[in-house]
């Protein structure tokens, strides 16, 4: 930075042509205008740094720029000066309208803020040499160009509404009473009401699917301009349709008319997504449900059957006793006494009719079940897509949704023309898949096709439902008017093709495949020689031979040695700050980053005083956070009731808001950190789920049979210090390894985060080949990682790797990741450019679609990156402690949780799936206030000449700020913005944060 601030030698030149008293002023001027385009309006807007070394390079003294004048003859002088010597001139009201055309075609559909556009401001003059406008006159021209971009964007969507949705509109927000007794009468008459929209769709109940699709069909009336609305930018269109969602329809009618239709139109059309989507997922979950419960009833059988004294299986034993003992009796002497005829008959026609005997029973349970349980919900849904395909060869699948879809209630159709009925090309002929019935009546599966008089409806129906679960999954069939299930195609960035070296660029991917392969084989060709090289000496893991093959063997390492001070510098803190409250954690980092500054009112004007709506927001983010709610947060406090608590939240507070917050939050404690005492900045972070007990009326939660229970999972990600870096929220059935993915590209924080530390749940040979295109090192801890098996280059190469030989498993095809390569970057680059999410993606590329090309490369790509990773683990234990270290992290981090989230036993109590990641963020940012708390108090007294050596490094490794015997989160919630916690002051003061926030609400 120094270096920035040096003089070249034209400017040296210039400036020792003024007098010694000025020529720090001048140059300092200069410097200033050339990083920020403004003159300093006082010396104490110069930065010290910047002083030093201008009086340090003029061998001046700093104190020659105290007595200067900023606002006299001389410094108007020198600023026309530094204009001509750096080409630049004044703005001109011509240049400001200029300004507001670049922002509104560059940046505005963005959603940039005040600040950010002041930045995008400064750096557009700059490049034009124009010097910068005066700080009042440059925000009116950003409020300029927001209201003109703003008003060009409703009237694009209001131009292809019609006048008949325009009055449908109307209709949706005429009624006064938002109240929720009036949904069931409304609903009964088919009435539907803004309240209906903005409710979420409850569990698998046929009243919920039915209210759902009755939602899905209004919308679909409204005849919105889908077309058009998909252009636009996503973040954009959320911005409104959360406006919209915190709104009353009182409030909505006030806005004018045009801005009115637009948002309503708006919301319209994400919320008509939004049903289809959830519409979509309640569909693959009863799907699913109807074959998990199937194979558990059929595993309960099974060991009934094992248990009953008569059963089939005593019924062997006996058989097969008596045939050992007596190998030579005669079976009616010794076998009918026991077992008799008339039920060895019985079993064998019952063994014969079935041949596979537990696929016959899963299928006819599943059957069953569909038939009395499930039928109606799943037509019911059915009913309500429309499928599209891109692929020719899911037609007869289409097809067959079709015929189903028609014949629902018409039987006839199954007995009839059995040959129009949709099944070539989805059972290959292979006839045992459904139930067929001959003209006798006859069920088998070794009915000639000729001889079939009818199709078993229901069979057929679960048949074609079960393919219609994993083509759906991996988006080979798509849904017409959905998000998450839209067109494949449109999920990859649509200027590929034209910027291809833009993206490359962007990803740090060389654009020749051969390029890609090489450097991965070498690698790859590298640490299998290492390790073939280094395990005869490897005490620590050897490779076993097993009954089921060769194995690795790897011994535990040794236990670390246990730290000696951590306890004491926990009583220390104990006993300098004892008993602080939980929201004086969070008022004290608000005063010191300001945490609310974020929460700008998503109304278009905002009335309420800052100091007290600063107050309400604490209070809102405590109660979320801890789970106590907006009652019992604001009770104790006289300038916040109830209802003025959830006024804030509803205008102020959303998910967007406060991860912009907590972003803030992490940047600080990185730049705060000691380096001395924390190390130097960390770039991995440990990835886990947590589960947490949440209401059941909703899509979202989900029975997991590790806790026995229904709930949510919260998937954090944790640096190697305990900070959280990153949260969401997850069902119990979906992927780890999507979600991990989503936190290293949605971060949006200041560290480097290039390592991955997960569980083997976190893992897959897909999730190694992403990451590796990510450039981030995916590092898991291995469950059964005796069990792994190792991948060459070329299978020449296996036999040169004769210690390792036992446990290579194959080669990898190079050809079909070059066939795809530029393909797979495509996918990559729809991650990393938010175009896709990478669960949604994880989840197409599942085994469902083992045939994809792209699948295929990644999944050779995995194969390696995978193989490199394990002769890595297997040949550094200093890695595999370093893995294990940051498991342990997280799983702290898994039990502070509670003592944060203790409000309500722990349970999320809402149905509303923005309710429910609203807690979790809400808590991530309380977890990441305490860090940074507990960061400066420990810094504070480890600064302390009689701690300042006394940590060894055993205590350095075990430090962690995640320390909480010194907190209290229970009790009355009592917010005093005056007092302050006794750690070191900021240099700028809470006054001079509180103007700049200010600031930033009301312009």
């Amino acid at each position: 930075m120094s270096n920035d601030f040096r003089l070249d030698s034209e400017e040296l030149a210039l400036v020792l042509k003024k007098k010694p008293q000025t020529q720090l002023a001048f140059a300092s001027m200069l410097k200033f205008f050339q990083s920020e385009n403004r003159y300093p309006d006082n010396t104490q807007s110069v930065p010290a740094e910047m002083i030093s070394v201008l009086a340090h390079q003029l061998r001046i003294s700093e104190t020659s720029i105290k007595n200067f004048q900023w606002n006299g003859r001389s410094s108007e002088r020198f600023r026309n000066e530094i204009r001509e010597s750096l080409g630049f001139r004044k703005a001109a009201v011509a240049d400001g309208a200029s300004l507001m055309l670049w922002l509104m075609k560059n940046h505005l559909e963005n959603i940039p803020t005040l600040t950010q556009c002041r930045e995008l401001a400064k750096q557009y003059l700059q490049q034009q040499k124009i010097e910068l406008f005066a700080q009042k006159e440059c925000d009116r021209y950003i409020k300029r160009a927001n209201a003109q971009f703003e008003k060009e964007f409703f009237t694009k969507i209001c131009t292809d509404l019609s006048e008949q949705t325009l009055q449908q509109f109307n209709k949706l927000i005429s009624d006064t009473n938002d109240a929720e007794n009036s949904d069931e009468e409304n609903l009964k008459n088919n009435l539907i009401r803004m309240y209906h929209l903005k409710k979420d769709i409850g569990e698998a109940r046929l009243k919920n699917v039915k209210t759902a699709i009755l939602k899905i069909e209004y919308l679909k009336t409204l005849k919105l301009p889908h077309e058009n609305l998909k252009k636009f930018d996503r973040k954009l269109l959320m911005k409104y349709y959360r406006r919209i969602m915190s709104e009353y329809s009182s409030h909505i009618r006030e806005h004018e008319q045009l801005r009115q239709s637009a948002m309503m139109g708006i919301f319209c059309f994400i919320r008509s997504q939004f049903f289809i989507d959830n519409s979509a997922d309640l569909l693959l979950q009863l799907i699913h449900r109807v074959k998990t419960n199937s194979e558990s009833a059929i595993k309960k059988k099974i060991l009934s059957e094992v248990t009953c004294v008569n059963g089939k299986f005593d019924i062997l034993c006996k058989l097969s006793s008596i045939a050992s003992e007596k190998p030579k009796g005669v079976i009616e002497k010794e076998i009918y006494p026991t077992v008799s005829q008339e039920t060895l008959s019985d079993l064998s026609i019952e063994l014969k009719s079935r041949g596979k005997w537990y696929q016959t029973e899963l299928r006819n349970k599943m059957r069953s079940l569909y038939a009395h349980g499930h039928r109606t919900l799943l037509l019911t849904l059915l009913r309500a897509f429309e499928f599209c395909s891109n692929q020719p060869e899911e037609k007869p699948l289409l097809d067959a949704i079709s015929f189903i879809i028609k014949n629902q209630n018409d039987l006839s159709a199954y007995e009839n023309a059995i040959e129009k009925i949709p099944m070539e090309h989805i059972i290959q002929n292979d006839w045992q898949q459904i139930i067929k019935e001959s003209q006798s009546g006859q069920h088998s599966v070794s009915i000639k096709k000729s001889e079939i008089k009818r199709i078993d409806h229901m069979t057929y129906e679960i048949m074609i439902l079960d393919l219609l679960h994993d083509k759906l999954q991996c988006k080979s069939i798509w849904i017409n008017g959905a998000h998450r299930y839209r067109n494949p195609d449109v999920d990859m960035p649509t200027d590929f093709d034209a910027n291809e070296d833009y993206y490359f660029k962007l990803l740090d991917l060389p654009k020749n495949e051969k390029d890609f392969t090489t450097s991965l084989k070498n690698h790859l060709k590298d640490t299998l020689e290492n390790l073939n090289t280094t395990i005869p000496t490897n005490e620590k893991v050897k490779i076993v031979q097993h009954k089921n093959g060769a194995r690795f063997k790897v011994t535990p390492s040794a236990p670390q040695i246990e730290p000696k001070n951590i306890l004491a510098l926990h009583q220390e803190i104990q006993e300098r700050w004892p008993n602080i409250n939980l929201i004086d954690i969070l008022k004290e980092v608000e005063l010191r980053i300001g945490l609310t500054k974020h929460c700008r009112s998503n109304a278009r004007f905002q009335k309420i005083l800052y100091d007290v709506l600063r107050k309400r927001l604490l209070l809102c983010f405590y109660g979320i956070g801890s789970n106590i709610g907006l009652k019992r947060a604001g009770i104790a406090n006289e300038f916040s009731s109830e209802s003025e608590l959830r006024y804030a939240k509803r205008r102020h507070i959303n998910v967007e808001n406060i991860r912009a917050t907590i972003v803030d939050v992490i940047n600080e404690t990185i730049a705060i950190r000691d380096p001395s005492i924390w190390g130097e900045a960390t770039t991995g972070v440990a990835c886990d789920s947590k589960h947490i007990s949440c209401w059941d009326q909703n899509l979202m939660t989900q029975y997991h049979t590790r806790y026995r229970k229904r709930g949510v999972m919260v998937y954090w990600h944790v640096d190697q210090k305990s900070l959280c870096i990153y949260s969401q929220l997850k069902t119990c059935l979906s992927s780890e390894v999507g979600s991990m993915l989503n936190g290293i590209i949605k971060h949006c924080t200041k560290m480097n985060l290039k390592k991955s530390y997960v569980d083997t749940h976190g893992q897959s040979t897909i999730g190694f080949g992403f990451s590796h295109c990510l450039h981030v090192d995916l590092l898991p801890r291995f469950k059964a990682i005796n069990k792994q098996k190792l991948y060459v280059g070329d299978i020449k190469d296996k036999k040169k790797l004769s210690n390792l030989e036992s446990v290579i498993a194959g080669s990898i095809n190079w050809d079909k990741i070059e066939k795809s390569y530029k393909e797979v970057v495509k996918h990559i680059a729809a991650i990393k450019t938010g175009t896709v999410d990478a669960d949604v993606l994880i989840k197409r590329f599942g085994q469902n679609n083992e045939d994809h090309p792209v699948y295929q490369a990644l999944f050779e790509i995995g194969k390696a990156e995978k193989t490199i990773f394990l002769c890595r683990n297997f040949s550094d234990e200093k890695l595999r402690i370093e893995i294990h270290e940051s498991q342990n992290v997280v799983e702290r981090v898994n039990g502070i949780m509670h003592f944060i989230f203790f409000g309500k036993l722990g349970e999320i109590t809402s149905n509303d799936k923005e309710e429910q990641e609203l807690s979790i963020v809400c808590l991530h940012l309380l977890q990441a206030c305490m860090v940074y708390i507990n960061t400066l108090m420990i810094q504070k007294v480890l600064s302390e000449p009689k701690w300042r050596d006394r940590l060894t490094q055993e205590d350095k490794r075990a430090l962690t700020p995640l320390l909480h015997s010194h907190i209290n989160p229970y009790g009355l919630v009592s917010l005093d913005m005056n007092a302050r916690l006794l750690i070191e002051l900021l240099e700028k003061t809470s006054a001079e944060q509180r103007v700049e926030d200010e600031v930033e609400y009301f312009e």
